[in-house]
């Protein structure tokens, strides 16, 4: 992964979400810190506040995990 185009360039705007979420440290209501996510490469990306200053990075195992978890919590 390019991380150094991902800090310049940012994500592929065909294949990201903002979705609005709130941070425990900075409070504020839903929507106040939104979450990016994206698709880069095989990886799945989170950037939390859309700032490219800290990544979460997930391959392929760990995003197929995070969709089956998320599934049986919310299914």
């Amino acid at each position: 992964m390019d991380w150094d185009g991902y800090h310049a360039h940012g994500p592929d705007r065909r294949r990201r979400k903002a979705l609005p979420a709130t941070c425990s440290l900075h409070r504020g209501p839903i929507g106040f810190a939104n979450l990016l996510v994206s698709m880069q490469g095989g990886s799945v990306v989170f950037d939390p506040h859309v700032t490219g200053a800290c990544l979460t990075v997930l391959d392929e195992e760990g995003a197929t995990t995070l969709r089956d978890t998320l599934t049986e919590w919310l299914g």
